[in-house]
């Protein structure tokens, strides 16, 4: 059985207006002692989309400043948190 390593912050975020229904994650996850910054988006008819916004694993300070960039970028976007709203 593997283990899922414990993720530090993670968010998930919705886009329902007009043609858009996107739902956004990203989340802090340790990996080699250090941090990785991991997103996943997913469009509507599309397949999810998923990768790293750090190649490298980076110290908490820096995934945490990569994680809150990223986040902040999407609600400028208009992407809203989820709540009961994400599937």
């Amino acid at each position: 059985m593997i283990l899922e390593p414990p993720t530090i912050q993670s968010t998930s975020l919705y886009l329902r207006e007009g043609p858009f229904d996107n739902e956004y994650h990203a989340a802090i996850e340790p990996k080699a002692e250090r941090f990785i910054v991991t997103f996943a988006y997913y469009r509507h008819g599309n397949n999810l989309t998923i990768g790293t916004k750090t190649p490298d694993p980076v110290s908490l300070e820096q995934a945490t400043k990569v994680f809150d960039k990223l986040v902040a970028s999407k609600l400028a976007k208009g992407y809203h948190p989820c709540f009961a709203h994400c599937s």
